[in-house]
């Protein structure tokens, strides 16, 4: 399961347009408020809700165990 999820991951880095960054579809697995992203908008991460967000932004909740990568 790791295995796959991890090259999912990379599958994600190389399907990114040129000089944009990587984007996952995340679902929030609790509830966790609003979080802000690059343009400055806020977005509320509830249990259950599904975002699609930059990589960079939502690595450290996905590591906390606030989010988790949705492979299609």
């Amino acid at each position: 399961m790791f295995c796959e999820k991890a090259m999912e991951l990379v599958r994600e880095l190389h399907r990114a347009p040129e000089g944009q960054l990587p984007a996952f579809n995340v679902r929030c697995l609790k509830d966790y408020g609003e979080f802000e992203v690059d343009d400055g908008t806020s977005v509320l991460l509830k249990k259950n809700s599904q975002h699609f967000l930059p990589r960079w932004k939502c690595e450290q909740l996905i590591r906390q165990g606030i989010l988790e990568h949705v492979l299609s």
